[in-house]
């Protein structure tokens, strides 16, 4: 076990003395929209985050935010969390301890210890990060171009190891490269968007590429009768992660017997697959996601970003439903294409923005609404 694990281990008998240490070295408190400041380089970037904003006064009680101490040398020492979903109520508290070029950090909930991190520093520049926590342990090494971050080794118990690569150019950060595993797989986490991108014109080019191969990806699937519904699948908090999904009106008829919302979730439905677009298209789709989630991170409570990707996949059934489907696969006389987030929150409303009235009402007359 390592040094860390063992102090870790002792966490739990240290909570009163950490806040009391930490609190006295408060000089000033700051209240901060989620999800609040981090020391580790890249660590909002490479996740589509920005750092929390500080707010003048605390916001109302179904809000999360954080309220953060800070110490006479404008160093981070306390943070606390409280929850929007439990009614503003504390949650988390994470005490620093700063020693030189060393900075130690634990988090405790109120069931116990949650994290502690050791940051280490030379020249200014955090050059490591070890952690450990309830679900295992890992460590971050940090190189850097001059003063800017250039690459992030992330080491963890529980995953493969892999690299970030952060390209920089006079105009500030231009992408970051993720690449995991054995085989050295990569994906872009950030990427800058060109000069002139217009989130408008590549969100309705994304659609119509999305009109355009979804039919070829719903000839793909494999079902026993007629198509009764094409699902287009997506997680709320990012609408773009989508999946296509068909059903046969017995195998609707089956789900719905003791629920009529299940005949609606494509994630019980048997028949799934993905949605291939061509490379310029599949880049223009991964911009669009990124910069959507951007605008979330910017006002994480409206979730304008998701609210866009929503309506885009909806305006994308709506069109696919006035055409013939029958090219791509058979289908039934009551056969319709719907968005449908896998939580089925946003349901309701898709169907009504998807379908049209006609078929709305026949809908309505089989008890499937």
């Amino acid at each position: 076990m390592s040094d860390l694990a063992v102090r870790f281990a002792r966490l739990a008998g240290e909570y009163e003395a950490r806040k009391a240490a930490a609190t006295a070295a408060v000089v000033r408190w700051d209240w901060y929209s989620w999800p609040g400041l981090d020391l580790r380089p890249l660590r909002f970037e490479r996740d589509l985050l920005k750092p929390g904003r500080r707010l003048d006064v605390r916001p109302a009680a179904d809000r999360d935010v954080l309220r953060i101490g800070f110490d006479a040398g404008g160093r981070v020492v306390v943070i606390e969390e409280y929850s929007g979903f439990l009614g503003g109520r504390r949650t988390d508290e994470t005490f620093a301890r700063h020693d030189g070029d060393v900075v130690e950090a634990a988090c405790f909930h109120t069931d116990g210890p949650v994290f502690l991190h050791e940051y280490r520093f030379a020249g200014g520049l955090m050059r490591s990060a070890d952690m450990v926590a309830r679900a295992g342990s890992g460590r971050e090494s940090y190189a850097y171009t001059g003063a800017r971050i250039s690459r992030v080794e992330i080491e963890h118990d529980a995953r493969p190891h892999s690299v970030l690569t952060a390209e920089h150019d006079d105009r500030g950060l231009v992408r970051i490269i993720g690449t995991w595993g054995p085989r050295q797989q990569s994906e872009v986490r950030y990427e800058r968007p060109p000069v002139g991108f217009d989130l408008d014109a590549a969100t309705r080019a994304v659609e119509d590429a999305l009109v355009a191969r979804i039919p070829h990806a719903a000839a793909r699937l494999a079902l026993d009768g007629p198509a009764d519904c094409v699902a287009l699948s997506y997680y709320r908090a990012d609408p773009l992660t989508i999946e296509v999904h068909a059903a046969t009106a017995d195998e609707r008829a089956d789900l719905s017997a003791g629920d009529a919302e299940a005949a609606w979730s494509p994630a019980d439905f048997d028949a799934v697959t993905d949605v291939e677009l061509d490379p310029d298209d599949a880049g223009r789709a991964r911009l669009v996601r990124q910069e959507l989630a951007l605008l979330d991170a910017d006002d994480h409570d409206t979730r304008a970003g998701a609210a866009i990707g929503r309506r885009l996949l909806c305006t994308v059934a709506a069109r696919l439903n006035l055409r013939d489907f029958s090219d791509a696969l058979p289908v039934t006389d009551d056969f319709v294409v719907y968005a449908a987030d896998l939580e089925l929150v946003d349901l309701r409303q898709n169907l009504a923005d998807c379908l049209p009235p006609d078929r709305l009402a026949r809908l309505r007359e089989r008890g499937l609404l």
